[in-house]
């Protein structure tokens, strides 16, 4: 006979005639444990039709496993990461040929540059494998092979090589390179995709600037700030954290940030493969500096002339053990063209007159009138946020900004910051402003039309505010003729504390118009003037002697009178 099996009643209850705590059952019947029957219970078969009917059963939903994608290292690593700047490249490129009307070779002329930049990248180990399974890839049909004929990685990348370097503070030097300048190419970084097409337009003789180049990448028509976004997930969770730093860059480009690497890619290509670039197409390069910045005809003319003089090609310095700010093309160009203005019309308010109708000086600028209408189109009159300087606005700004100025920053915002990351982040974000219309439109660029109307404008005010100033010829006594003249001597400011208002005011301009720091372009200017004042010295030195009837060597060819 099988044991009784004893149950414990619910919590509370118990046997009403003697209080015991257990029961079992028999025959359908429940008792006590002391074998006292229990009211209100009788046991049953259970039908058929109630089979499994027990009540309603809730699971709990298992959560969907995040798959999570193996870091590549190494090698492959460091392949996957070219292969995203590649199509960086791509893409950049493709937007100035659709966009900007770049001619249909500039493609092929670019590739060849990426092609060069990354031929000389030794594996740590080899390759040969990794590469025959990458042959017949998208890439290659894209027109841009990431094998490039040779290997592809840097063993001496010495931290990747994504070290950003300040065009303020650290000059380009060939010593860098030498003496076994293959083992210091390095990864390349972000920069250079837009220094290749930058050089891709040195090539082909193109009038871009590097301060294009900064103005497209800061307002985002051209993949740069933002171009970690663009790049697929799938490849961004394969790549490793240290490129996901170098693909990620500040909010804006630092003037002279660009200049700076491509003068480094201007070097290494001439150290690697003795190429040189040709010079800057500087005249309509001159011609746009000079319309932007609202001068006469006449500062064109002295350009050209001092150009001349110091005989200056415009081609981007490959040798010597030290190149300075000033030997960058750009850099000169714009120097050269605020010293040309600044000789014609003094911006210190002191009076020079002319020594005739013919001297250059007969005509005077009013600066002070000139300020007022660059300051009045330098403010910011559009109810929209002005591109390429959202980055501007601080946490107390956006407590300001009109809901127009606003909905910019947000488009912005979400453009540079968001992208397709982390999906429950970007609906936290997104979840305040389901359901609202973006009103604002980002401000148009200017078509041609209007920007040849709002040039004419600008210098018919300057035309008006020209003052005609009376000759004063030199005195007529032979010894007051042999000695300079005060109107003669022109102002040197070393410094930015140094310049008057009016000259700050241009300065600060040109320097902008180049994307270069203030300091930089006062530094250019003075070594332009210090140019300038040797030439003269050794052209009256030159004349003494001739007088003399003798000759003298002047370290080059005869100077242009």
């Amino acid at each position: 006979m099988a044991p009784t099996k004893y149950h414990r009643f619910r919590q509370g209850e118990r046997c009403d005639e003697c209080g015991a705590r257990q029961w079992y059952a028999q025959d359908a019947i429940r008792y006590c444990r002391n074998g006292h029957r229990l009211e209100g219970f009788a046991e049953h078969e259970g039908d058929e039709d109630a089979f499994g009917t027990q009540g309603k059963v809730s699971r709990r939903k298992k959560e969907a496993r995040k798959k999570v994608a193996v870091k590549l290292t190494g090698d492959e690593g460091r392949e996957l990461y070219l292969e995203v700047l590649q199509l960086i490249l791509l893409k950049q490129v493709w937007w100035l040929v659709k966009e900007k009307g770049f001619p249909d070779d500039f493609e092929e002329i670019v590739r060849a540059l990426w092609t060069l930049r990354v031929r000389n990248l030794p594996l740590q180990e080899s390759g040969e494998e990794k590469k025959k399974g990458r042959e017949g890839s998208d890439w290659e049909q894209d027109g841009f092979s990431s094998s490039a004929g040779s290997t592809l990685f840097s063993s001496q990348s010495e931290g990747t090589g994504f070290e950003s370097s300040d065009f303020d503070h650290s000059d380009a030097t060939t010593a860098t390179w030498a003496p076994d300048a293959s083992k210091r190419w390095k990864l390349p970084k972000l920069f250079d995709t837009l220094s290749l097409c930058y050089l891709g337009c040195l090539v082909r003789r193109l009038p871009a600037t590097t301060a294009d180049f900064c103005s497209w990448a800061q307002k985002g028509e051209i993949d740069f700030l933002a171009a970690f976004n663009s790049i697929p997930r799938n490849v961004r969770d394969r790549l490793p954290a240290a490129y996901h730093r170098a693909l990620q860059v500040r909010d804006h480009i630092r003037p002279g940030r660009l200049q700076a690497a491509v003068q480094e890619l201007v070097i290494s290509f001439k150290v690697n493969f003795d190429t040189v670039f040709p010079p800057l197409n500087y005249v309509p390069i001159l011609v746009r500096f000079m319309t932007d910045l609202t001068l006469p005809i006449e500062t064109y003319l002295a350009a050209k002339c001092i150009t001349k003089i110091l005989k200056t090609d415009y081609s981007y310095p490959t040798g010597g053990k030290r190149i300075r700010k000033m030997d960058n093309p750009e850099v000169f160009l714009i120097a050269l063209l605020v010293v040309s203005a600044k000789l014609l019309y003094p911006l210190d308010n002191i009076e020079r007159p002319p020594r005739s109708d013919e001297d250059p000086r007969s005509v005077k600028v009013d600066w002070t009138q000139w300020q007022e209408f660059i300051r009045e189109e330098t403010n910011d009159k559009s109810p929209n946020l002005l591109r390429g300087e959202e980055y501007k606005v601080t946490a107390e700004d956006v407590l300001n900004l009109d809901k127009t100025k606003l909905d910019d920053y947000m488009d912005w915002f979400e453009k540079m910051w968001i992208g397709d990351g982390d999906a429950k982040t970007d609906e936290r974000i997104r979840q305040p402003f389901q359901g609202q219309g973006r009103l604002s439109v980002l401000s148009e660029q200017p078509n041609q039309d209007r920007e040849i109307e709002r040039i004419k404008s600008r210098y018919a005010v300057l035309n008006g505010s020209m003052i005609a100033v009376e000759p004063v010829p030199d005195p007529d006594d032979a010894e007051t003729k042999k000695e300079k003249q005060p109107r003669d001597f022109c102002p040197v400011w070393r410094t930015q504390e140094d310049l008057p208002d009016a000259a700050r005011a241009l300065y600060s301009k040109a320097a902008s118009l180049a994307a270069i720091p203030l300091s930089t372009l006062v530094r250019g200017a003075t070594q332009i003037e210090r140019r300038l004042e040797v030439w003269c010295a050794q052209r009256a030195s030159k004349q003494r002697d001739k007088g003399k009837g003798k000759g003298v060597w002047t370290g080059g060819d005869d100077m242009e009178d």
